[in-house]
């Protein structure tokens, strides 16, 4: 998140131009450095500065967590959120997992541990985000109350370090360190890319808690972009494009698939001209989704291939993705991907599938409770993934599959999604908890006559087979995804489950 100092640089140059928008609350510049202001020196009386301190963020998008984020920023405490929607349990070893010593939390979310106020109350400074008056509990103290007048305390600032949770899509999120500022790397990319800054605005829908959010959202603020933080639907989500004329934009491809057909259909006669860039990432997308997006909105897409071990690895712009739709683009300044045999580590030629191991500038240190996988290729520290891929003949990288090293997912998923009949569509495998082959788990569009459904469901088998052999297909109401735009495993096999018990 931006710091005080950048903040106050935005506010002399252009105090009343607006900085920040949750559509409940907007502050200008000028309005975030006296905030932002009174915050920091609140937790500089409210922390003990010889502690190494860590904060945990549990809450949604809104105002007051850029306030509260960008104060512990500008002090140098690291801090790390966690998906709201998450549930108790996860979110409480999370808690565990971190030991903060501040928390910002919205105490109206309903999911909060069970054990939250006593097991917390004692260990750590709460700040509460609620819109109570300026007062304080035993226990908590309140927004209002953090941003009256403080006369801030000394300060020495620790050496830079960020914290950061995986998107945790099989079980908990794994806790890590990183010491190499990765907004950075989204600076350039705005910067040298479009030209992005002052009278720019750039939209967020997914979590700040996620890097992919509140990293984003840093590198537009940093530049004097101004940052709306979005709706959690896709049909307000185009309202607010097309109300407020935002020129940039972040969606995980759930989401933009979600927008482009409101877009496409009820939302078709919305102005959405003023966009000039789109980006999205997280997830691979589909040529349909490309060609839907040029369509709509013409050539603006940019998609790019990241982990949260490294940070951004590959970019693809709209020429790409024009001449090879899956491919997941170029390495970013700073990178390099190599492939790898998954059981000797030995690099393959261009071409082979394998084993993808990272280096990268932006890359974390390591993880707080567990070994981080390395490998050291040419002198150089690599971080190995789970994912496989290839490098093409043309200097791209194709990502083929997220932790199955035997199918192209990508190919298999953006062929079955040729058929208008299908709105989504997961391959995986072990779907039961055994390795029982690939599974396409397809959700078809609703209203369909039961020939185009049966037609639909045998043409998705066709085509896995061809890339999987024996394989088999079930139909269901909808993935599921994380607020990071990743299929939630777990949660779709607990679906499946019930929907086959009850048929």
């Amino acid at each position: 998140m931006i710091t005080l100092e950048a903040v106050r640089e935005h506010a002399a140059t252009a105090p009343d131009r607006v900085a920040v928008s949750d559509g409940q609350e907007t502050l200008t510049w000028a309005e975030l450095a006296d905030r932002v202001a009174a915050v920091r020196a609140w937790l500089t009386r409210s922390l003990d500065a010889d502690e190494p301190n860590r904060a945990m963020v549990i809450a949604g998008n809104t105002v007051r967590v850029v306030v509260a984020t960008a104060a512990l920023t500008s002090l140098g405490v690291p801090w790390v959120g966690v998906d709201p929607e998450r549930d108790g349990a996860t979110i409480g070893e999370q808690l565990a997992a971190v030991e903060p010593t501040f928390i910002v939390v919205d105490s109206s979310l309903p999911n909060l541990p069970e054990d939250f106020w006593p097991r917390w109350g004692d260990r750590a400074v709460l700040l509460d985000l609620v819109a109570f008056p300026a007062f304080d509990t035993r226990v908590t103290h309140y927004l209002a109350a953090a941003e009256g007048e403080h006369q801030a305390a000394p300060w020495v600032r620790p050496p830079f370090s960020a914290l950061g949770f995986t998107s945790g899509t099989t079980g908990t999120p794994k806790l890590f360190v990183r010491r190499k500022r990765t907004e950075n790397q989204r600076v350039a990319f705005l910067r040298d890319r479009f030209a992005f800054g002052p009278g720019d605005s750039f939209l967020i829908t997914s979590p700040l808690a996620f890097a992919s959010g509140h990293v984003w959202a840093g590198a537009a603020l940093a530049l004097g972009a101004a940052v709306r933080l979005g709706p959690p639907d896709a049909e307000a989500a185009v309202e607010v494009l097309a109300s407020e004329r935002l020129t940039g934009a972040f969606l995980v491809p759930p989401f933009l698939d979600r927008l482009l057909e409101v877009a496409t259909t009820t939302h078709r006669g919305a102005d959405l001209t003023a966009l000039r860039f789109l980006l999205t990432g997280g997830r691979h997308i589909s040529p349909r989704t490309i060609e839907q997006t040029r369509a709509r909105l013409g050539d603006l897409l940019y998609v790019y291939y990241a982990t949260t071990e490294t940070g951004i690895n590959t970019m693809a712009d709209p020429a790409d993705l024009a001449a090879a739709p899956y491919a997941a683009g170029r390495f970013m300044p700073g990178v390099t991907v190599r492939v790898l045999d998954p059981d000797t580590l030995g690099e393959l030629p261009p071409g082979r599938v394998g084993l993808l191991a990272i280096d990268s500038a932006y890359a974390m240190d390591e993880y707080v409770h567990r070994p981080l996988d390395t490998v050291e290729l040419a002198g150089r520290r690599h971080i190995l993934t789970s994912d496989y891929g290839y490098l093409g003949d043309d200097g791209r990288l194709y990502i083929t599959a997220r932790s199955e090293p035997r199918i192209d997912v990508v190919r298999v998923e953006g062929a079955i999604k040729e058929d208008p009949a299908v709105r989504d569509v997961c391959v995986t495998s072990g779907l039961d908890g055994a390795d029982t082959g690939a599974v396409a788990v397809v959700v078809l569009r609703p209203g369909l006559a039961p020939e185009l459904r049966d037609r639909a469901l045998a043409r998705a088998g066709e085509v896995l087979g061809r890339f999987a052999g024996p394989a088999r297909v079930t139909e269901a109401e909808r993935i599921p995804y994380n607020s990071a735009g990743k299929v939630a495993l777990l949660v779709l096999r607990e679906e499946l489950a019930v929907r086959l018990s009850a048929a």
